[in-house]
């Protein structure tokens, strides 16, 4: 009943509300003393003011000190014992200062990170616990948000930790989603995209002393030094003509006898990462990205050029194959549709190879030979063409933006066959 009395009393009085306001903050701060003052104060809240404290106040000065309000608290009818007794009876919670609440917040990190480092982890895993709880680092940004906000962050560490046991126990790489499923029961709750996979990667990252990866080849590259494999079946490349070689220069046997066939072939993420190098006997390789294209040229006869079919987006295991040959100083020729996607891969090759990338039948006469009747929609897709930096690309793709018509590559395969059979148009 008291407290009904007390709420009437303070919340339902506009006479109150300004001054609730002062004596919440200095009590959040942790001010157990200082001043309450109001300026402007109004006949109404000196009155207030006066009805509990027992002083005159003139408007329009308000002013007194915390411990005058609390000492009248005590004394009041309602008998309020301190601030923190009055805000837990007007809201029915306590009111917390900041400093008590930082106290409690850091006591309760400590405790969320000493309860997974007395499990009995192996090396790994306890040096990245320490990492994250003395350091601050490694990943403890990320969860840091989430602690104390349900289960979820303690089950997210734990399952990292047993990932990270299990591969410094385990020799032999194994699947991420085998590993995901034997430490957690669920294939796919460390894949890249959920919170418990970027937390495994800042715990690899920390593990192998890099940066934590932003690109996909930099991630898969991260998982395999660590023995994790991603699904290998999806993620390949086509090729046709390259030299792929074994370690001291020895060509890979089975796709060499696919170069030597003259026939191409898919080349896995995980048989990309088992060669030393990369080769074109011609210098030059030349990217499509149309597969139905790539398919046709390579029924031809006479085709000396090397090839590489990216099959739209380029996944991780054709970026393999490309830094594979830069690194022998291959020059690489791309083709691509006339449209945003086409060249917005355009332009990620021109910014991961700089000047080895050549454009093949890229620019404006190409164009208006490929020229089709599909309108680009929706609008907003042109707005990837607005924002290329690529200086080669900006002519063809001013007229795509005039024009607002996709071009496609089956038009110019007599083109390519021309330079595929003969000498490059650069």
């Amino acid at each position: 009943m008291k407290d009904e009395a007390l709420r009437q009393y303070f919340l339902n009085s506009p006479a109150w509300h300004r001054q609730l306001e002062q004596l919440r903050k200095k009590h959040l701060a942790g001010y157990a003393d200082g001043l309450i003052q109001l300026q402007d104060a109004s006949p109404e809240e000196c009155r207030a003011a006066e009805g509990l404290l027992g002083r005159h106040f003139v408007p329009p000065l308000l002013r007194y000190k915390v411990s005058d309000f609390v000492q009248a608290l005590r004394a009041s009818r309602f008998a309020v014992d301190s601030m923190s007794d009055l805000w837990l009876r007007l809201e029915g919670r306590p009111l917390i200062p900041r400093q008590q609440q930082k106290a409690a917040r850091q006591d309760s990190i400590r405790a969320f990170f000493a309860a997974e480092s007395a499990l009995p982890h192996k090396e790994i895993a306890k040096r990245w616990l320490r990492a994250m709880d003395q350091e601050k680092s490694s990943g403890y940004q990320f969860l840091l948000p989430h602690i104390g906000k349900g289960p979820a962050a303690a089950q997210w560490l734990h399952w990292v930790c047993l990932a990270l046991d299990r591969l410094e126990q385990h020799r032999e790489p194994e699947e991420l989603a085998l590993c995901s499923y034997a430490v957690s029961t669920d294939p796919h709750a460390l894949d890249t995209q959920t919170d418990a996979g970027n937390l495994l990667l800042h715990a690899l990252a920390h593990w192998q002393g890099c940066p934590v990866p932003t690109r996909a080849r930099e991630r898969i590259a991260l998982y395999r030094r660590c023995g994790l494999l991603l699904d290998d079946l999806s993620c390949f490349t086509v090729q046709r003509g390259l030299v792929l070689t074994l370690s001291g220069e020895e060509e890979h046997p089975a796709f060499a006898q696919f170069r030597r066939q003259e026939r191409f072939c898919l080349v896995t993420s995980s048989q990309l990462a088992e060669l030393e190098a990369a080769f074109s006997p011609t210098g030059r390789v030349y990217l499509l990205e149309n597969q139905m294209v790539f398919s046709s040229l390579c029924r031809q006869e006479n085709i000396h050029q090397p090839m590489i079919c990216t099959s739209g987006q380029l996944k991780e295991a054709s970026w393999q194959l490309l830094d594979l040959l830069a690194k022998t100083g291959c020059q690489l020729y791309y083709a691509g549709d006339f449209d945003p996607e086409g060249l917005a891969i355009a332009e990620r090759l021109w910014q991961a190879y700089g000047d080895r990338v050549h454009f093949w039948h890229m620019g404006p006469e190409d164009y208006r030979a490929a020229l089709s009747q599909k309108k680009i929609e929706p609008a907003s897709r042109l707005q990837q063409l607005a924002n290329l930096h690529c200086p080669a690309l900006k002519p063809v793709a001013q007229m795509i933006l005039q024009q607002k018509t996709a071009g496609y590559q089956e038009a110019l395969v007599e083109r390519y066959l021309a330079d595929l059979c003969g000498g490059p148009e650069a």
